[in-house]
């Protein structure tokens, strides 16, 4: 492989929704370089990025994949990421790694869900974008109608860079825009697009164009690649990667318009929280950030990283801003797919791997010793989906949960973790898809199998009225006795307040050193529940009078007194239920508005907004956790396949009367 300089490196994620021919284009770049000698199949499951057992039997991406090529004296570097909304973590990731975001759209598909938030995701990181329309031979196609749609969805600043000859069946050719031995008058209107667009970036230029002056084909391709580096301009591509027309276009429009990676920039956090901007240099010392690690049974933790400055040799030690230690990197991967060449060194711009370094995770920052700051990463979503599991066998128990936390590191949107209010371990994720891959990764990986149920709704209880008691403890019975008298008074405390305890004892009825008995006994009584053994959340209790004796009283007596004395003084204060309330927003085509919004006023759903983006509508609801627990199929089959929805939890709030007693009733069968 050559050397090359930095600025020759290109360093692209390709990005957008499922079936937009994201992988069939990595595929067919890594043809045209040669670096492959034949086009893989997605069907025949032999492409150089879908390399997963499950990747090839779901027969699309899964998880990003990493290849390289060299093309026209540049050395590409390509990022494959997955389509499917509940892998939009790999999106995050890629998008962090990356200097230009290429975003495919299927020809004939038009703009999706995962389209629009994966130019979300570029925006949100400031990084380059260009656009790719592919299956250009596909049926039901019409670019110019598409063009227009792009345009409107995402700004007038996406232009076309090559015009198509024939479409659908008929698709033969692409000529590029900016060559001028082309001509035609759809040509010449997308060159004045162009013009308009990149001339916007340079003071001089706009005000001779705003003149009359002509500007020249020269003076626009010597300012474009500007003008694309700072999202002026977003090109817009068509090719078929089946047939191989257009790729060479798109490589060369990369190559010589794409940014390098030292024309974009980076935030950083320093240590007091502030962010300021990085600018990427070969000079100084090393900077790097981790975008990427796989959990692998033989071979260990391998662990991808995207370096911005300075440079790495096999056998370095460099410093893990996460544990604040050093971690020797014995060796250096340039990765392509599944396979990995040994290299000695790696510079900025560089992308590779290094195994077995258990402390590095993703998004960690690894550097020198004189770099007190960590690379901004953007922020993944909230996963809401759940399933409670059990091991098939107890004596799988300690090594399921060992495994699926080497999963967690491996996907920051996968949790697993036991739900302190249910008792249950529950895996979390970004949706049931996302939970059934990495359930068959445990068992492919790691030989292991679990059970799985709809996790329990975690509710809470709390009052609702204010109301007073007291409570004697005494034991004389045999051994040492036991005495204490508290008298507490219980207020409903604000909505997430949580619990407060408050002393007002005066003229040393009590102890001071009994005080904290009484608390920790109030605190038991809330732990145990008052209706159906939840929580008890958002009260206020106020100690006021007590009595105790020289000899009885100890500290067991005012725990076991406030306890009880909680637990009978409550049951006057009306109690109530709280649920978890989730905050929604559901993304669909907007023919199917009316369907989403019966189905979610029957979820006692309220709607809080609504957006619109293209052809997709965007609504914000409100709604209970309890009623939309299977709202991913549910979705699914209103909109044959072309909604999407995430969610977080937004509050607690009372559960009505009419439905307290079945939650109880339901509760107290499944304990018996």
């Amino acid at each position: 492989m050559a050397n090359y300089k930095p600025e020759d490196v290109r360093n692209i994620v390709l990005c957008g929704h499922t079936q937009s021919g994201k992988t069939m284009l990595a595929e067919a770049m890594l043809f045209k370089a040669g670096k492959i000698n034949r086009l893989g199949s997605i069907d025949e499951g032999n492409t150089a990025s879908d390399f997963d057992p499950d990747e090839k039997a779901r027969k699309h991406s899964l998880s990003t994949s990493v290849m390289h090529c060299e093309y026209d004296n540049r050395q590409f570097h390509i990022i494959d990421t997955p389509g499917a909304p509940d892998f939009i973590g790999a999106t995050v990731r890629g998008i962090d790694a990356a200097d230009l975001a290429v975003i495919c759209i299927s020809a004939s598909r038009g703009i999706e869900l995962m389209t629009r938030k994966a130019w979300d995701l570029a925006e949100k990181e400031g990084v380059a974008r260009m656009i790719v329309v592919t299956r250009m031979d596909g049926e039901k196609v019409n670019y110019t109608e598409l063009l227009a749609n792009i345009k409107q969805t995402f700004g007038k600043q996406c232009v076309a860079f090559t015009m198509h000859d024939g479409e659908g069946p008929d698709f033969k050719d692409v000529k590029r825009v900016l060559n001028e031995e082309n001509s035609g008058d759809w040509l010449e209107h997308k060159r004045l697009e162009i013009t308009e667009s990149a001339v916007e970036c340079d003071e001089a230029l706009m005000e001779r164009y705003l003149n009359g002056d002509k500007i020249s084909h020269d003076e626009i391709i010597g300012v474009l690649r500007e003008a694309i580096c700072r999202r002026n301009v977003v090109p817009v591509f068509c090719l078929s990667a089946l047939k191989d027309i257009g790729v060479e276009q798109l490589m060369h429009g990369i190559g010589e318009w794409g940014p390098d990676p030292f024309h974009t920039h980076r935030d950083i956090v320093k240590e007091d929280g502030t962010e300021e901007e990085y600018k990427p240099s070969t000079e100084g010392s090393f900077k790097a950030q981790v975008f990427k690690v796989v959990a692998d049974p033989h071979v260990g933790k391998l662990s991808y990283f995207r370096v911005f400055s300075g440079a790495i040799k096999s056998g370095d030690s460099m410093l893990v801003s996460a544990t604040g230690k050093k971690e020797k990197f014995n060796k250096l991967l340039r990765p392509q797919g599944s396979a990995m060449e040994d290299i000695s060194d790696a510079v900025a711009g560089d992308i590779v791997a290094t195994p077995k370094i258990e402390t590095l995770n993703v998004g960690d920052t690894i550097c020198d010793d004189d770099f007190a700051a960590v690379f901004h990463s953007l922020p993944f979503p909230e996963p809401m989906c759940g399933l409670a599991i059990t091991p098939h066998s107890r004596n799988d128990e300690q090594k399921i949960a060992t495994n699926l936390h080497k999963l967690c590191d491996e996907d920051p949107t996968f949790i697993f973790e036991r739900n302190e209010l249910t008792g249950e371990q529950v895996i979390r994720g970004v949706g049931h898809l996302h939970l059934d891959v990495m359930l068959a990764r445990l068992k492919n990986r790691f030989n292991l199998e679990v059970n799985t149920k709809q996790p329990k709704i975690p509710y809470l209880e709390t009052i609702s009225t204010t109301a007073e008691g007291s409570y004697r403890h005494k034991k004389q019975s045999g051994g040492a006795g036991q005495f204490a008298e508290v008298h507490i008074r219980l207020k409903p405390n604000e909505r997430s307040a949580g619990f407060k305890f408050v002393n007002s004892i005066v003229g040393g009825a009590i102890s001071g050193s009994f005080i904290p008995s009484v608390e920790k006994g109030v605190n038991k009584g809330m732990s145990q529940g008052i209706l159906a053994g939840f929580p008890v959340v958002d009260i206020i209790c106020e100690l006021f009078d007590g009595k105790e004796h020289p000899v009885d009283s100890k500290d067991i007596a005012f725990q076991l007194a406030g306890e009880h004395a909680f637990k009978e003084i409550a049951q006057k204060c009306k109690p109530v239920l709280l649920e978890p309330v989730v905050e929604m927003e559901i993304t669909f085509p907007m023919e199917y508005a009316g369907d989403i919004n019966g189905d979610i006023s029957t979820r006692r759903g309220r709607p809080t907004g609504m957006d619109q983006i293209g052809s997709l509508q965007v609504m914000k609801v409100l709604v209970p956790l309890s009623e939309v627990m299977d709202y991913g199929a549910t979705l699914k089959a209103i909109t044959q396949g072309s909604g999407d929805y995430t969610m977080h939890l937004s509050h607690y709030d009372k559960v009505p009367g009419h439905m307290t007693k079945q939650i109880i009733d339901n509760f107290t069968k499944e304990n018996e």
